[in-house]
């Protein structure tokens, strides 16, 4: 058992209730922290120093990770010279559970946060890379605007089926520039049928950049469809509008994704111009496996953070959160265990997408990968296709692993080739 003092910190959006507690687990103060003011952030240092002095032993630190909240309050205890943890909310909830009463406060709640590193090993969290923190929140926005994109174009299309169903036989991409020109300015079949010949053509070759007679042969088209839906077309004020709203939001949106993809793009050439680039290198190291680009490396060296947390492959895996749950009691186990999915969401999403690309065929008919398309196969003759797919996802957690571990691109190998490999390294040694 640890003898040192413990303060918990329960974090709210405006403040935080600290709660010290002796080595015997009593509590010995209290504090009410608002995340605005200097003064209390000062005061609660000077509390656990004057703790340590008591105690002779300096105070450890538990606070939860809620949103962004915590990192004010965290940076500054840090920063004074406090080893500070920051525990995920789910280990906070299994604690918060312990008294037989059902009592629901913050100053409760803090004290439970302390009585967690009693009960639990728990290390010291490490303010994270300045650059990697930035890559973060960037991917994070990334992401964010991707899904506000789609859902605004998914909007979109269900104002333009409503307003020309077959508009989409005109141009299949309706999200291209072209598309999206004309229906900004002629938005309904009745307004197609009374535009200027010229001028229309001239709006299609100019945002879609191809030839005149191209433009031509799809005004002509655009004009013979608008006339076969113009007497089913829905094409009141609330669609019009609507439709000059989405059409907006959405550029609104790719024209801030651009601004995020600039701003990631920016930090790697900064760090490409230090002596010794540590991202740049990382991120090529990561772009070496098979279907991670540019965005999926990012967002994976991101999430990660300090890959020196990672003893073995086992626990990037479980911080993917693709391990299997366990469900065992008494005599009985489970046998049909799903993912755990305690870990990133985000590196999830991101790991879903490479397992996917990696099991696909080019053009020409060739495995992206071959070896993990081997493997998946395999697995599909004796397992559902997601749990294929799920073994498929933890083979490349297990490449992203050993890539960084032993920062060395990427090789594909056969099992067998590999098995030569290390049967000609233990015969070496």
């Amino acid at each position: 058992m640890n003898f040192r003092p413990i303060a918990g910190i329960d974090v709210g959006k405006f403040f935080s209730e600290m709660a010290i507690l002796s080595p015997s687990n009593e509590v010995i103060a209290r504090m009410k922290i608002r995340h605005d003011s200097s003064t209390d952030v000062e005061r609660a240092v000077e509390l656990l120093k004057k703790t340590e002095k008591d105690f002779d032993s300096r105070p450890f630190v538990v606070m939860e990770s809620t949103g962004h909240y915590h990192k004010i309050l965290f940076h500054s205890l840090y920063k004074a010279g406090f080893e500070v943890s920051v525990i995920n909310p789910i280990q906070t909830d299994s604690i918060k559970n312990i008294g037989i009463r059902k009592v629901k406060n913050d100053k409760v709640d803090a004290r439970k946060i302390a009585l967690l590193y009693r009960f639990q090993e728990l290390k010291t969290t490490n303010i994270p890379d300045e650059d990697i923190e930035c890559l973060r929140s960037l991917c994070r926005q990334y992401y964010k605007l991707s899904d506000e994109l789609t859902a605004y174009k998914n909007r979109l299309m269900g104002i333009v089926d409503q307003l020309m169903l077959n508009f989409k036989d005109v141009f299949p991409n309706i999200f291209s520039k072209a598309a999206l020109a004309v229906l900004e300015k002629y938005p309904a079949p009745a307004h197609i049928l009374k535009a200027n010949r010229n001028k229309l053509i001239a709006l299609i070759q100019k945002n879609s950049r191809r030839s005149l007679k191209w433009a031509t042969a799809k005004y002509e088209l655009l004009n013979s469809k608008a006339k076969e839906f113009a007497p089913l077309s829905i094409s009141n004020s609330s669609n019009v509008a609507m439709l000059g709203v989405y059409i907006s939001m959405i550029k609104t949106l790719e024209e801030n994704l651009e601004k995020v993809l600039k701003a990631i793009r920016s930090l790697i050439i900064e760090d490409m111009a230090k002596d010794m680039p540590m991202l740049a290198l990382t991120l090529e190291l990561l772009q070496s496996i098979p279907g991670i680009g540019l965005i999926s490396a990012v967002t994976i060296l991101a999430e990660i953070g300090d890959f020196s947390a990672f003893s073995k492959p086992g626990k990037l895996v479980a911080y993917f959160g693709i391990d299997p749950s366990v469900m065992q009691s008494g005599e009985f186990t489970g046998t049909q265990n799903k993912m755990s999915k305690r870990g990133s969401r985000l590196l999830r999403r991101v790991l879903f997408t490479i397992a996917l690309a990696n099991i696909r065929t080019k053009r020409d008919k060739t495995a992206c990968n071959p070896v993990l398309m081997e493997y998946y196969k395999n697995k599909c003759q004796s397992k559902p296709k997601k749990v294929a797919l799920g073994a498929v996802m933890r083979k490349l957690v297990n490449y992203i692993f050993a890539v960084l571990r032993d920062r060395k691109p990427y090789e594909l190998r056969s099992p067998q080739e590999h098995a030569q490999m290390l049967a000609a390294k233990h015969t070496a040694a």
